[in-house]
């Protein structure tokens, strides 16, 4: 039903041939790139410049492994002029490398809404500008739930004030409206129907500091059983893309441990489901 993909914010530390064999091993279909050894911004990275980017590309390639997405840092929503102009002209550049690496879809956040009075109407408009420039190219912007737009009403919408403009779609990180909401999956699938294009899987537990502890998934509380049976009454053909955070949180588990760990979650998922 669905395709594995696993983001580079999993295993900071591994080159690309360390990727794309564990990809491969593991019975995923594709790699999510957000930041390649050090780097966070691969558009900012050398190595994804010139012959340096033949080459990946080439790696890529040859294993028969897909580029899921771009993972890039632009806002759908910013309070200030010069942050969305910022945003997209990262867009831009993120097109281009979009095409170095075969990739259709490039991730935004859905970013804050600061003191803005019209919040939605001000995302929208970004919104419609960023569409404009993949869907030329043939590119998908995807807008995860994050930031200030967790709520998949309030990003549903942005999506309805700016007219589901072509190139635009949804990105359901599982965990982000359930976790900060406490909204159902079948509430955020049923909203995203329309137009959703991937999708992020973590798992957590609460903590004593009013946080959450990343777990390995099937070993917190979110609902991605819940969210599995979602997607597939809704009909979602896309990714399932593992977002590991060990980047952000080196005290997980290895990448050794998670990126295989999630293929056999989600095949047990299937199976019982």
């Amino acid at each position: 039903m669905h395709k594995l993909a696993f983001s580079t914010l999993s295993c900071p530390k591994w080159d690309i041939r360390t990727i794309v064999d564990a990809a491969s091993a593991n019975g995923y279909h594709a790699i999510d790139f957000r930041g390649y050894q050090g780097v966070i911004e691969v558009i900012d990275s050398d190595t994804f410049k010139g012959n340096s980017l033949k080459e990946i590309a080439s790696i890529i390639h040859d294993s028969g492994i897909e580029v899921s997405c771009l993972s890039s840092g632009a806002k759908m929503s910013s309070p200030t002029e010069s942050d969305r102009e910022r945003s997209l002209e990262m867009i831009k550049r993120y097109i281009e490398l979009c095409h170095g690496l075969n990739s259709k879809m490039i991730r935004i956040f859905g970013g804050r809404r600061g003191t803005l009075e019209r919040p939605v109407e001000n995302a929208a408009e970004t919104l419609v500008k960023a569409a404009e420039l993949a869907s030329k190219e043939g590119v998908t912007i995807a807008v995860e739930t994050h930031d200030d737009w967790t709520k998949s009403d309030d990003l549903l919408k942005v999506f309805e004030a700016a007219g589901f403009p072509d190139g635009a779609a949804f990105l359901w990180d599982i965990h982000h409206p359930y976790r900060f909401n406490g909204e159902t999956p079948s509430h955020t699938a049923e909203n995203f129907k329309r137009c959703l294009a991937n999708t992020h899987w973590k798992d957590s537990l609460p903590n004593e500091n009013g946080k959450h502890t990343l777990k390995l998934c099937g070993s917190g509380d979110i609902p991605l059983a819940e969210a599995y049976k979602a997607l597939k009454k809704i009909g979602y053909q896309g990714y399932l893309t593992l977002e590991w955070e060990k980047v952000w949180h080196p005290d997980i588990e290895e990448p050794e441990i998670a990126i295989p760990q999630f293929a056999t979650f989600i095949r047990n998922l299937s199976i019982l489901n």
